[in-house]
């Protein structure tokens, strides 16, 4: 069985149980005689009549046992109440349901089990009446049958009690209630009539208590009248014939007065439908009564005026359902009199509007809320006139809504009077609006909407101060304040916030409205846009002020010429170019005996042609002035115009200005520039001029003598000299020149590499000024382009001669100490040694003298041999004979071959071939072009001295000196050959490594 099905039934077993009320309940004597029965039937020690709770078992009565209750999960009840009728258990330790049960296997020891169950009328097993022995046992038939009828008298007990205090506990209620009614008077009477109960309302309500009524008829509640036609019999009959006798009469009270009472009589019978009396029962309805005959005189007054009122008044009921209207209604529409359904309302509504107007009633009808809707309406004659409807729900006491009560007015004239006023509004070019004495507004035509993009429910009454400019809003406020406080004209400006967040001024007016009595009831306004006039306003403010700052900063003159009157106006900056005081009287002839000789005639000429009324009338000249009174020489610059009317000049009016600075500002100007194209040309430098508003750039012509750029064939704009300036130093350049454009300073000054026309880099030093306008903006810059390639060479050539003549000072200074090591160490005396290491010093002087000359970047074989050998040729030069190519040895190739060849001339003067009077040297080198590279081969072969009679043994100084410098420096082999006729030593080494520049300045 389903686990979820279980616990469900178990808990409809449980609730059946629990109606009884029997656990936990005292032990009671009809249920201990049942249990001593059950003993004595069955005779056994123990028996119990047991209620199966939840979890437990409960004994209401016990024999045998002494415990009131045990838990369920080890007790025989608990597969009892499975069983359909009776479980019998001859011995339990035979039987496999029990035969390990505690109770069994343990103490008391139960061997028997005998138990009937107790059932409810809807058959749930709530219990057993059990017999149980610590001995195995066998029940007759007449046995079992004993306690299953104990089983049933034990259920009757039960049900008996349930019945009993179900029976008590409805009692009470039904005196509570009775007792609780006390706006009810509840009377209960016999058969005759005669009072058996009397409530505390009846008490209340009637003046009696219930002991004074106690057997007393119930006729005396009634009036002598209804007595005395047989009221009180015939209700009663009338509630034993129908089962109830409804009544609304006058009743008395125990003082004599009367009430009116609304109430009901009922028959009171018994089950198996004895009649066992009546039931009466009553309420004070009196104030009620009157309240509704007052209710129906005012309905009747209401009514009577709603009949002649000149609009339609209807009611609806809480369905939203109509169920009246008025005569008007019936009068205006011409429908039958009573005719209220929806299909003939909604049909004398225009059809373009019926779906508006039903949608508008359904929800106000839906959520309880206020109608209020226009629409036009048809007449019985077929014309359509404008209606406005109203409803408002009628409620209760409690709030509940109970029906709709509604008017429908003729607003037509006003609907045609406000459509005319809004056609009007609209085709208006300014915004109209209707302001209220409170100061909100009522109506705002389209114009506002489509100007600032609100809606009505954002505007009205009071949200149209949003988008007043919050500068302007305050001044506003006051003076609508103001004017409504006066009920005065309200004239204001103000900027109004346009849709797209622009500000735009406007001439805000209104005029009051004013009712019989000239109260102001509202004001009717408009707001036109005046931001065009205002900007021209300002911008003619603004032109008037820059003009008189202007004449005012210019020292500016203005003269006026009337040809019909022949007067001359000056100004007193007029006069004073003239060299006259502020009041000195003027005229034309002053005016040319003013000018300079050598300008009067032109100057007059030019007057002429400006007064000529056929011509352009303009006149702008400049001229010379020498004052009338100081005798000053001025430069003035002049013009005007002249007016022509029906053809002829009447007017001439201009300005004069002193230009005499400038004029000598503009003569100083083309001096200097003429000294600076004098300058530009005089100079190898390349002069530029950049106009950095608009990135163009002139060049003088040093950029084509210096660099070969023609003129036609350079881009005039900055981007052309970035673009010529070496990849490598471009982005610094453009970066630091900008750096300075973009910032404060003023000069700016780089070094960087140029391309030239023939495709060649030049070195530039190149310097700029910039120049600034009054807000610090760079606006042009000015500069130079110095050629400084060949200071670069020097300076390269320089730094090069520097780290060669460190790098040779090291070496030298290490080829020294060298020398002197090994030369003091082998030496077999002082004297020696010092004669060969100044021999040795000598010989590497010689060699640096030979490079010195040369710069130390190479030097001719024949000249480092020459300067090696010296010492030893000085006496015996045909002894020596040399013979080979001019080959020029690199630096370091030549000191060492000038050490090896000293070494070989020193050991020949002692030990070879110098050593007597015959011995020669044959000195050969050449250069060997065989496989990859050329090859630079010398040999040293001696002749005709002592001869070799055995190899050394040991190798000195020099030759090792020899081997190791030769191979350590250029890379070379020595071979020396010890012949009996002389010394024989090659020198072999690649011709590269020989005259390789790039080495000797790297090392």
């Amino acid at each position: 069985m389903d686990c979820a099905t279980t616990s469900e039934s178990e808990a409809v077993r449980l609730r059946a149980l629990d109606r009884y009320r029997l656990l936990d309940t005292p032990r009671e004597q009809d249920f201990d005689e049942i249990a001593e029965a059950a003993a004595e039937l069955c005779e056994t020690p123990i028996a119990v009549v047991n209620l199966v709770g939840e979890g437990r078992q409960f004994f209401k009565a016990e024999v045998g046992l002494g415990v009131r209750e045990t838990p369920l999960e080890t007790s025989f009840c608990r597969q009892a109440i499975l069983q359909e009728e009776f479980l019998y258990v001859p011995d339990a330790a035979r039987d496999p349901r029990f035969e390990n049960n505690p109770l069994v296997t343990g103490e008391p020891g139960l061997r028997f089990y005998a138990g009937a169950l107790l059932k409810t009328a809807e058959g749930q097993p709530i219990g057993t009446v059990c017999v149980l022995d610590t001995q195995p046992r066998e029940l007759s038939e007449r046995q079992r049958r004993g306690l299953a009828r104990l089983a049933r008298q034990t259920m009757a007990q039960m049900e008996l009690r349930r019945s009993l205090r179900e029976q008590a506990e409805q009692r009470r209620l039904h005196e509570r209630i009775l007792d609780s009614a006390t706006d009810y008077a509840i009377v209960a009477a016999d058969p005759q009539g005669r009072v058996t109960r009397w409530n505390a309302g009846a008490e209340r309500i009637l003046g009696w208590t219930e002991a004074e009524m106690l057997g007393r008829p119930v006729a005396t509640l009634f009036t002598p009248e209804d007595r005395a036609e047989g009221r009180p019999p015939a209700e009663m009959n009338l509630a034993l014939g129908t089962g109830s006798a409804p009544d609304e009469r006058w009743h008395l009270r125990k003082d004599g007065s009367r009430f009116w009472a609304a109430g009901e009589m009922m028959p009171l019978t018994s089950e198996d439908g004895e009649h066992l009396g009546f039931l009466k029962i009553l309420r004070d309805r009196t104030e009620h009564r009157a309240s509704e005959a007052a209710l129906q005189e005012s309905e009747l007054r209401y009514r009577s005026l709603v009949e002649v009122s000149p609009q339609v008044v209807w009611f609806g009921d809480a369905d939203g359902t109509i169920t009246y209207c008025n005569a008007y209604w019936y009068d205006y529409t011409g429908l039958p009199p009573g005719e209220t359904g929806e299909a003939s309302w909604m049909g004398a509504i225009h059809p373009g509007h019926r779906e508006r107007v039903r949608d508008a009633w359904l929800a106000a009808a839906k959520g309880e809320r206020v109608y209020e809707v226009e629409f036009p309406l048809r007449r019985a004659d077929g014309q359509y006139r404008w209606f406005l409807s109203r409803a408002r729900p009628v409620r209760d006491a409690a709030g509940v809504l109970t029906s709709w009560i509604g008017t429908t007015l003729d607003i037509h004239e006003r609907k045609v009077a406000e459509e005319r006023f809004e056609a009007l509004t609209e085709l208006a070019p300014a915004i109209i609006w209707f302001g209220n004495p409170d100061g909100s507004l009522s109506y705002l035509n389209n114009r506002w909407y489509a100007y600032t993009g609100q809606t009505p429910e954002q505007a009205l009454p009071l949200g149209w101060g949003e988008v007043i400019h919050p500068d302007d809003l305050p001044g506003l406020m006051r003076a609508w304040e103001n004017a409504r406080t006066r009920e005065a004209v309200y004239d204001t400006e103000a900027r109004l916030r346009r849709v797209d967040g622009t500000y735009r001024w406007f001439l805000i007016r209104a005029e009051p409205l004013r009712d019989a009595s000239g109260a102001a009831i509202g004001w009717l306004g408009s707001n036109s846009d005046i931001h065009d006039r205002k900007e021209a306003e300002a911008a003619l403010r603004r032109a008037q002020e820059q003009a008189r700052l202007a004449v005012e900063a210019a020292n500016t003159g203005i003269f006026d010429y009337d040809l019909v009157t022949g007067d001359l106006g000056w100004d007193g900056r007029t006069r004073a170019l003239f060299g006259l005081p502020p009041d000195a009287a003027v005229s034309y002839e002053i005016f040319l005996a003013g000018l300079h000789p050598e300008d009067r005639g032109w100057v007059d000429d030019a007057v002429r042609a400006a007064l000529d009324p056929t011509g352009s009338g303009t006149y702008d000249i400049t001229y010379r002035t020498v004052g009338l009174e100081d005798g000053v020489e001025r430069w003035v610059a002049a013009k005007g115009q002249s007016f022509v009317r029906d053809g002829r000049t009447v007017r001439f009016i201009g300005t004069v200005r002193d230009v005499t600075e400038s004029r000598q500002a503009e003569e100083a100007l083309r001096e200097t520039e003429e000294r600076y194209r004098l300058a530009a040309r005089a100079t190898n430098d390349a002069v530029w001029d950049w106009d950095l508003a608009t990135n163009h750039l002139l060049w003088n012509e040093a950029l084509l003598t210096a660099h070969g750029h023609a003129t036609d064939a350079v881009e005039p704009t900055g981007d052309w000299w970035i673009s010529h300036i070496h990849p490598d130093d471009r982005a610094r350049i453009d970066a630091g020149i900008h750096a300075v454009i973009d910032g404060t300073g003023a000069a700016w000054a780089d070094e960087y590499r140029f391309l030239r026309a023939d495709g060649s880099y030049a070195h530039i030093l190149d310097r700029g000024y910039v120049i600034r306008d009054e807000i610090g903006r760079a606006i042009r810059m000015i500069g130079a382009m110095l050629d400084i390639t060949e200071r670069k060479r020097a300076e390269e050539h320089q730094r090069l001669l520097t780290g060669e003549l460190q790098h040779r000072v090291k070496n030298t200074l290490a080829l020294v100490q060298a020398i002197a090591s090994q030369t003091f160490r082998n030496a077999p005396d002082q004297e020696q040694a010092r004669e060969a290491f100044a021999a040795r010093l000598i010989s590497l002087g010689r060699a640096h003298d030979i490079l010195t000359q040369s710069s130390w970047t190479a030097a001719p074989i024949a000249d480092v041999i020459e300067g090696a050998l010296a010492v030893h040729r000085g006496s015996a030069a045909n002894r020596i004979r040399m013979s080979g190519p001019n080959v020029h040895l690199s630096a370091k190739a030549a000191l060492t071959l000038a050490l090896a060849l000293h070494e070989l001339a020193t050991n020949a003067a002692k030990y070879g071939a110098l050593a007597n009077e015959s011995g020669v040297v044959d000195l050969r080198w050449h250069v060997v072009h065989e496989g990859e590279a050329p090859r630079f081969c010398l040999t040293w072969a001696e002749q005709g001295g002592p001869p070799i009679l055995a190899k050394p043994t040991r190798k000195g100084f020099g030759s090792r000196l020899i081997e190791r410098s030769f191979a350590a420096e250029v890379g070379g082999e020595v071979k020396l050959t010890y012949a009996p006729t002389g010394l024989v030593c090659r020198l072999e080494a690649p011709l590269a490594s020989m005259q390789e520049h790039q080495n000797d300045k790297a090392a």
